[in-house]
């Protein structure tokens, strides 16, 4: 079995503030974006929603408005609430391209801190010593 390395999708911090929607049935929760990449981010939200819930986001971004189904993932140390998406419609998807396009040209990567980056040479020295 030949394992594949997996490839994170860039991430971007969402400057001024960007507020976004996550509607779950008939409740809606206004947040603040912090994190955005083409599978999913992370939103400040009042209150924390439990992991695994379903809803809706919409969020206005410089190429125009995109909604998408998400999945609402476990708090980790930030106090945002992470999100993957899981259906987006095409121009949804279109815009969110250019939008995080345009993140990258403005320099919003998140980049890996130096833990980040050792932690990674330290994974990768430890699988190529186990595949001996």
């Amino acid at each position: 079995m030949v394992k594949k390395k997996r490839i994170r999708s860039p991430r971007f911090s969402v400057p001024n503030n960007e507020e976004a929607v996550i509607s779950i049935g008939s409740e809606k929760y206004k947040g603040t974006l912090q994190v955005l990449s083409l599978t999913g981010g992370a939103i400040r939200l009042d209150r924390h929603i439990a992991s695994g819930t379903l809803g809706d986001i919409g969020i206005n971004t410089v190429s125009g408005s995109c909604s998408a189904a998400i999945e609402l993932l476990p708090m980790a140390r930030s106090k945002a609430q992470p999100f993957r998406f899981i259906a987006m419609g095409p121009v949804a998807r279109e815009r969110l391209t250019d939008a995080l396009k345009k993140m990258r040209g403005q320099g919003l990567a998140v980049e890996k801190t130096p833990l980040d980056q050792f932690r990674s040479l330290a994974r990768s020295v430890l699988s190529r010593g186990s595949r001996r």
